[in-house]
C-alpha cells in the first residue's frame, strides 16, 4: 500500500490524515493542526479514507485466542488488526497499533507481529498489578498521615521520616509525598503530630553526628610502677549528687593544697586505639537524657576517684604552695595512691568551718584575692541541672554554694601552678588562653548587668603558645583536673607523665593536630549541649502549661527584649518596647510551645511587678 489522500498514518504516535501527497506529506494531525512532514517521518496504517484523525479507540478485544494463533506464527499488520477486531477498519487499525505500540502481548514490525512469550507476559501482569497495589496502599498511608490515624504496620514507612528528623538522610519520601519542605524540624513537627514520637525524643544529639554509643575498647591492666603512697591524707573528691564519673579530689597536706586527679595518661597512651577514639570525640557529651563518654565506660569505672567501695584509688597528685601573695606553685607532681571520701557540694558546704575543708579554703583565700586584683571576672547567672525522672523533666537551680567557689579555686589553682610549671621546664601543653574584653562596660551585680558582661567576652581558645586566661585572672592557664571528661587535660596528663619518666615528649606538631582535632569536637559538643538543653526546658513547659513564674529584661535592641526566667535559666525575646528598662520584673506564664522550632511563646504581664535593680 502506498500513501494517498485521506490515508491514516501516525506521526509522533499520534493519528493523522493524509490531506495531499507530493514532494511533503500535508497532515491533519489529531489535536494538532496541520503539519509538512517527510514521507519518512509518518508510518502507514491504514489507506482510508480516513475523515478525521481524532480517531476512536476500540474496546480492549479478547486476546487469548490472537496470542494462541500468533504463538508460533507471524502476520502481517492487516491481518494483526483483522484478528484482534474482526476487520480492517481505520479504528482497528489505530487500536491495533496502539496495542502493537505498548508491546505487553505482542512484538514485531507491520510486516511481521508475532506474541510474546505467555510466561513473560504473566510476569510482567503480575509485576504491574503488585505496583499498582503498592501505589493504592501508599496513597492509604499517605492519607492516614495526613490524618493522623496511623497503624501499627505504618511505623516501618515512618522511619524515612525519623532519619531525617534526626539527620541521618537528607530527604523524606513521606514529606515529599505529602508536598512538605524537606527539613529536619518539618520531620519532627510531623513525627509529633502523627504520634510516632512524643516530647521526650530528642533529635539534636543524633543531628549533630556526635556518636551516641560510649566506646568500647579493651582496657588495659595499670602498668607496675612506683607509686607514693598518699593514703594517709584526707582527700575528698566533692562533685554534683549522682555523678558517676568524679576524677579529682582536694587534701592539704605539708602546708600545700593537693589536687589529685584520675591517672588516665597511665592506661591511655599517645597513639593507642582508645587514645584515637578520644580525641575524635573530644570530650564527654553531657545531656540531660544521657551520657556519651569519650573513653570506655570500664575504664571510667577503673579510673574515677572514689568510686570503689574502700575508696582507693590511683592518681597523678598535684602539691601546690600557695605563696604568701597567692601565687600557685607546683612543688610535686607524682603518681599515687591515695584514699578518696565522696561528698556532694551540699555536704561539703557544711565542712567548710572546720577541718580538712577549712584549712583548704584559708589557703585558697589568698588565691582567690590574688585573682581579683588580676582582674578575674566572675558572671553570676543562674545555673539549673536539668534531669529526667519518670518522662518528667527536673530543673533545679543550682545554688551559689561557697563549696563550689572552692573546688573551682583549687582546680584553676592547680592549672595555673601546672601551667608555669610545663613552661619552666619546656614542656608542650594545650593552654587555655582568653584574651581581654575588647570592650570595657560598667555593670552592676544585676542580671543585666551580668548579661552584658558575659556578651563582652570572647571564648577561650586552646593553643601551645602560654597566655593569660583574663576570665580566670591568672596568667597562664592549662586544664589537667577532667582527663576523663576532656581530652585537652588528657594531653597534658600524657605530657606531664613522659617528663617524670624522661620518656620522649610530644612534639609542638603532634599535639597542634591533636588539639585541633579535639578542639572542633568539643566544640560541637558544647553547642549540643545548649540546644539540648534548650530543648528539654521546652519540653518541661509541655509538660507544665500552666507554669507561673517571673522574667527579668536583661537586654534590648530596639523592640526586642531578651527576658531572663532565673529559675530555668532560660532565656527568650519578645517585643516588648524600647521604653522597657533593665532589670524590670514581668509575670509570665505559658502559652505555645513550638518544639520542632525550638522556641516558645509566652504570656507577659506588661505592667511591671517590681524593679531587679
Amino acid at each position: 500500500m502506498t500513501l494517498q489522500k485521506d490515508s491514516l498514518v501516525v506521526f509522533k504516535k499520534k493519528p493523522a490524515k493524509v490531506l495531499a501527497c507530493s514532494d511533503k506529506i500535508e497532515l491533519e494531525i489529531a489535536d494538532g493542526g496541520n503539519k509538512s512532514v517527510r514521507e519518512k517521518d509518518v508510518l502507514f496504517l491504514h489507506p482510508g479514507p480516513v475523515k478525521a484523525p481524532d480517531l476512536k479507540t476500540l474496546d480492549a478485544p479478547e486476546i487469548d485466542e490472537t496470542l494462541e494463533m500468533l504463538a508460533e506464527d507471524s502476520v502481517t499488520f492487516e491481518d494483526f488488526a483483522a484478528l484482534l477486531y474482526g476487520e480492517f477498519t481505520p479504528e482497528a487499525a489505530w487500536s491495533a497499533w496502539q496495542m502493537l505500540d505498548e508491546g505487553r502481548y505482542f512484538t514485531g514490525d507491520m510486516q511481521s507481529i508475532t506474541a510474546r512469550d505467555m510466561a513473560e507476559i504473566e510476569a510482567e501482569l503480575t509485576a504491574e498489578r503488585e505496583k499498582e497495589a503498592a501505589k493504592q496502599q501508599r496513597a492509604e498511608f499517605i492519607e492516614r498521615v495526613r490524618n493522623g490515624t496511623l497503624l501499627s504496620e505504618d511505623m516501618v514507612h515512618m522511619r524515612d521520616v525519623e532519619n531525617l528528623a534526626l539527620g541521618k538522610s537528607a530527604g523524606s519520601g513521606v514529606l515529599r509525598d505529602l508536598s512538605m519542605e524537606q527539613s529536619p524540624e518539618k520531620a519532627h513537627q510531623l513525627l509529633l503530630k502523627t504520634g510516632v514520637w512524643d516530647c521526650l525524643v530528642d533529635p539534636y544529639p543524633s543531628r549533630a553526628g556526635i556518636p551516641l554509643d560510649n566506646p568500647e575498647f579493651p582496657v588495659p591492666e595499670l602498668p607496675e610502677e612506683e607509686r607514693e603512697d598518699l593514703r594517709h591524707q584526707q582527700s575528698f573528691a566533692i562533685d554534683d549528687e549522682n555523678s558517676n564519673d568524679p576524677d579529682d579530689a582536694i587534701a592539704c597536706a605539708d602546708g600545700l593544697l593537693w589536687v589529685h586527679v584520675a591517672d588516665v595518661a597511665a592506661l591511655v597512651t599517645p597513639g593507642s586505639d582508645i587514645d584515637k577514639e578520644a580525641e575524635t570525640r573530644g570530650a564527654n557529651l553531657y545531656v540531660p537524657e544521657k551520657v556519651v563518654h569519650m573513653l570506655p565506660e570500664a575504664l571510667t569505672a577503673k579510673l574515677a576517684l572514689g568510686l570503689d567501695a574502700d575508696g582507693e584509688a590511683v592518681a597523678l597528685s598535684f602539691g601546690i604552695e600557695i605563696n604568701d601573695d597567692g601565687t600557685p606553685v607546683l612543688k610535686h607532681i607524682v603518681p599515687s595512691r591515695i584514699k578518696v571520701t565522696r561528698v556532694s557540694y551540699a555536704e561539703a558546704e557544711n565542712m567548710l568551718n572546720s577541718g580538712a575543708l577549712a584549712e583548704i579554703n584559708n589557703m585558697l583565700e589568698r588565691f582567690r584575692r590574688k585573682r581579683i586584683q588580676s582582674g578575674s571576672i566572675n558572671i553570676d547567672l543562674p545555673e539549673v541541672k536539668i534531669s529526667l525522672h519518670d518522662g518528667k523533666v527536673v530543673i533545679k537551680s543550682l545554688p551559689r554554694l561557697n563549696s563550689r567557689e572552692l573546688v573551682a579555686d583549687a582546680m584553676v589553682a592547680a592549672g595555673a601552678a601546672a601551667g608555669a610549671y610545663a613552661y619552666e621546664h619546656d614542656i608542650p601543653v594545650p593552654y587555655a588562653v582568653q584574651p581581654a574584653p575588647e570592650e570595657s562596660v560598667s555593670v552592676g551585680d544585676t542580671l543585666a548587668g551580668m548579661f552584658a558582661l558575659r556578651r563582652t567576652m570572647s571564648a577561650a581558645v586552646t593553643q601551645l603558645e602560654p597566655g593569660a586566661h583574663s576570665g580566670l585572672g591568672v596568667d597562664m592557664y592549662i586544664r589537667i583536673t577532667s582527663p576523663l571528661r576532656r581530652y585537652s587535660d588528657l594531653l597534658a596528663h600524657q605530657q606531664f607523665r613522659a617528663h617524670l619518666s624522661g620518656a620522649e615528649l610530644m612534639s609542638h606538631e603532634d599535639l597542634s593536630g591533636k588539639i585541633a582535632v579535639a578542639d572542633r569536637a568539643s566544640l560541637l559538643l558544647r553547642k549540643t549541649e545548649r540546644i539540648a538543653n534548650e530543648f528539654w526546658k521546652l519540653v518541661f513547659f509541655m509538660q507544665n502549661p500552666d507554669w507561673k513564674g517571673t522574667a527579668v529584661a536583661v537586654d534590648k535592641q530596639d523592640d526586642r527584649v531578651t527576658l531572663l526566667i532565673p529559675e530555668l535559666a532560660y532565656e527568650f525575646k519578645s517585643r516588648l518596647g524600647s521604653k522597657t528598662e533593665l532589670n524590670t520584673l514581668f509575670s509570665i506564664g505559658v502559652n505555645a510551645i513550638d518544639l520542632p522550632g525550638l522556641s516558645g511563646r509566652f504570656k507577659i504581664n506588661h505592667q511591671a511587678v517590681e524593679n531587679a535593680g
